[in-house]
């Protein structure tokens, strides 16, 4: 109770502008839980990082699944980490026209080497760039190309039409 009342209060400093408030960055997960909740049928893959934020998972999340999870250890196919980030993400929240190379549906893309694909965030670090990206598109647009962004920025607020095809259930045991 007491950490989730010094992260309020800092979060309502931090929106009143007040400048070097302190948060918190857990790094407790254990990777054997992680690596069972991977391999569930229904995980989608996802993050609740910010590019400006303090936490690498921000920067990190993706290239962390694609270089460990499934590079280093195994965890998931390529294929299977890939769908999980995409159309079984979208599936799972109810946004069409997106995660499907598909005529109609958006073209958001991105050119990745697997086999040099991986995290560099830390928390000493968080804005670190991944390696092993070579471009991205959103829209059809390139936002990043020769290891920098590009500028633009086609992105759009994406709102959820009908309700997720996922539906709360079993979740993986910790056995």
């Amino acid at each position: 109770m007491t950490l989730v009342t010094l992260i309020r209060d800092a979060e309502a400093l931090r929106r009143q502008g007040k400048e070097g408030v302190e948060s918190v960055i857990a790094t407790s997960m254990i990777e054997s839980d992680l690596e069972k909740l991977l391999a569930w049928p229904h995980t989608n893959l996802c993050t609740d990082g910010q590019l400006d934020g303090r936490h690498p998972r921000g920067f990190g999340s993706y290239p962390r699944v694609l270089g460990r999870s499934v590079r280093e250890r195994g965890v998931l196919s390529l294929e299977e980490a890939v769908r999980k980030m995409t159309s079984l993400a979208a599936d799972h929240v109810g946004i069409k026209d997106r995660g499907r190379l598909v005529p109609g549906a958006f073209a958001d893309l991105v050119l990745f080497d697997p086999a040099t694909v991986i995290d560099r965030a830390t928390t000493s670090d968080p804005h670190a760039l991944a390696a092993g990206f070579e471009r991205v598109w959103v829209n059809g647009q390139p936002v990043f190309a020769g290891g920098a962004a590009t500028g633009l920025k086609p992105g759009r607020v994406l709102r959820r039409e009908g309700s997720p095809s996922f539906r709360p259930g079993s979740f993986p045991s910790r056995q």
